[in-house]
């Protein structure tokens, strides 16, 4: 845990770091577009711009906050910037390149723009870099909902290239896995579509792949675009927590998976607050006491491991039982769990059956604190 814990610290202070030389680029960059140029010159120059502001968003996002200096950009925005970025190097190439995006005036926070800039751009970069001949394009539109108000967006990158055997598609999102097209052309990591994959789900959405019948590849994220709601953090009332059986804390961005945790949880006879996020968490565990957590793993902004690292910094929550809740068990590892805190680990569709043994440590949680309340 140690060792992950310098790693980000290690990533943060890089973050931190690049954004002098990137204030440094774009002012730079700004005092050439006070000289006379060339109608082409200014095209590239604000291409340049963009740029380096899509860098500082990333760095943002790196950092866990939206102290950019900018307004929270439309996704129509965030797409045709990051899209524009790819332009270039695929003309370079003789590809034909085709952005098609739908205007919009739906926002995303700085933080999840940077998260969603950082996913568009593994995919656009790999279309480019193996496709020799033909087409890279990419496509935005907003999907509506049975209401007809928007409920999700849909971001395609499609491409002419050599495409993914079919063979290597069941393990093209696991880290360190490279296709054997990917081998051939150019030195990698294999990091590049399994990150853009755990990116997404962060977002709270899905990645996959379609293979077109005329070849290529063509890779497609949902988003869903969360309806606003006027409370997102939940308060039990306090006569049903003190006849509770135990009391806990649901933290998940999702409100249908806190509503399901919640219903649940009351019909085992125990009490829960539920939240909404890693910080909120933190926040409502300073004003009450919990006999365990019910942590989300895949949440934007800050995720359930390190949401777990800083509920163990609370000098309040000593013992305090950590459960995981995901839907990707095949990506999380035991002993990184054990490492995290976490005494258990349900996997998303819920067992009510394995929910209720789970809560048997919250049981002896609750137990042990009423006998230190009695003494």
């Amino acid at each position: 845990m140690d060792g992950d814990q310098d790693q980000n610290h290690e990533i943060a202070l890089l973050a931190h770091d690049l954004r002098t030389p990137l204030s440094a680029m774009k002012l730079t960059a700004e005092l050439i577009g006070a000289e006379q140029l060339s109608p082409i010159q200014v095209e590239r120059l604000n291409l340049l711009i963009r740029s380096i502001d899509a860098l500082s968003d990333m760095t943002g996002a790196l950092l866990h906050t939206s102290e950019t200096g900018a307004r929270a950009p439309e996704l129509s925005e965030i797409a045709a910037d990051t899209a524009e970025l790819f332009r270039a190097p695929a003309e370079a190439k003789g590809l034909d390149y085709k952005a098609e995006i739908e205007a919009s005036k739906i926002r995303f926070e700085p933080v999840r723009a940077g998260v969603l800039r950082r996913a568009m751009t593994t995919l656009l970069d790999n279309a480019v870099k193996y496709t020799d001949a033909g087409k890279v394009s990419i496509s935005f539109e907003i999907l509506p909902g049975e209401d007809g108000v928007a409920a999700e967006i849909r971001l395609a990158v499609a491409d002419t290239g050599p495409g993914i055997d079919p063979m290597e598609r069941r393990r093209l999102f696991k880290p360190y896995v490279r296709g054997a097209a990917g081998k051939a052309r150019s030195p990698g990591s294999g990091l590049g579509l399994w990150g853009a994959s755990q990116l997404v789900a962060d977002l709270g959405g899905k990645l996959r792949l379609i293979s077109p019948k005329a070849g290529g590849c063509r890779f497609e994220m949902n988003l869903p675009l969360a309806p606003e709601t006027t409370e997102s953090v939940v308060r039990a009332d306090p006569a049903d927590v003190s006849d509770a059986e135990a009391h806990v804390l649901i933290v998940d961005d999702n409100e249908t998976n806190r509503r399901l945790l919640s219903a649940l949880l009351e019909s085992f006879g125990i009490s829960c607050d539920q939240v909404p996020s890693g910080m909120d968490a933190l926040k409502i565990m300073l004003e009450a006491d919990y006999d365990a957590v019910l942590l989300d793993l895949h949440m934007p902004v800050m995720d359930g491991l390190e949401t777990a690292a800083r509920i163990r910094e609370l000098h309040t929550t000593e013992g305090l039982p950590l459960i995981a809740v995901t839907a990707a068990m095949e990506s999380i590892g035991d002993k990184r769990m054990r490492h995290a805190g976490f005494v258990e680990v349900l996997a998303k569709p819920l067992s009510p059956s394995l929910l209720f043994q789970a809560m048997e440590h919250a049981r002896r949680h609750h137990a042990a604190r009423l006998n230190v309340s009695a003494t």
